[in-house]
């Protein structure tokens, strides 16, 4: 009876956390800390520049986990 179980428990995979949606997980810290960190070091112009760079990186990103969900069709 055994040896009927273990092709299933053998084909079965390891579970890996999907770190892609770990991310903002660290995106939520920085944003703010970009701001704080770069005041007044450097100019205002480039921090700013900076900062939206940023939060244009962190929504492609979102964008990218979002079309890969299958759950996002469009009213399917």
């Amino acid at each position: 009876m055994d040896s009927v179980n273990k092709p299933a428990v053998q084909d079965r995979k390891k579970r890996e956390p999907n770190y892609g949606l770990l991310v903002p997980l660290i995106y939520a810290p920085i944003l703010p800390l970009l701001r704080i960190g770069l005041n007044g070091r450097v100019a205002p112009r480039t921090r700013d520049g900076i900062f939206a760079g940023a939060v244009l990186t962190a929504l492609l990103h979102a964008g990218y986990v979002m079309s890969g969900d299958s759950s996002m069709g469009a009213g399917n």
